[in-house]
């Protein structure tokens, strides 16, 4: 599969202040990353917390922040990372799955799914046909 890339606004917490840019789907990472400079235009705020990530240039600690994330009409607040080494947004599987957002690895966009809700007290059987209904079995 190839790139997916989408067209994104990032905000602060309240939406009054929001960029629009090109964002990199990447499903291997589990947060969406941002780039310092974006995080210091918007006026997001650090948790004061750090995130230790594996990344391709070995092991960092990312800022953590939250940010309000657009994909079409979807809008999420979601934790992001901040990073001083990458010049755009990534999204991570966290916000594509708070936004019911998966990649189809035919056409390489984005596009809705129906989340999926079990509960421990649920019978294999039952489960099954579920699974069955859902997919069109």
């Amino acid at each position: 599969m190839g790139h997916v890339e989408v067209e994104v606004g990032v905000g602060d917490l309240e939406g009054g202040k929001i960029m629009r840019t090109k964002a990199l789907v990447d499903t291997g990472a589990t947060l969406t990353i941002i780039p310092e400079d974006l995080a210091n235009r918007l006026g997001l705020k650090r948790v004061g917390e750090k995130v230790k990530v594996v990344t391709a240039s070995g092991f960092e600690e990312l800022e953590l922040s939250h940010a309000l994330i657009e994909i079409g009409s979807k809008r999420r607040i979601t934790p992001v990372l901040i990073s001083n080494k990458i010049d755009r947004v990534i999204i991570g599987v966290v916000t594509l799955e708070a936004m019911q957002l998966r990649v189809n690895p035919v056409t390489e966009k984005l596009e809705e799914f129906t989340a999926l809700f079990f509960t421990n007290r649920l019978f294999p059987s039952q489960i099954l046909i579920m699974f069955m209904r859902f997919f069109s079995f």
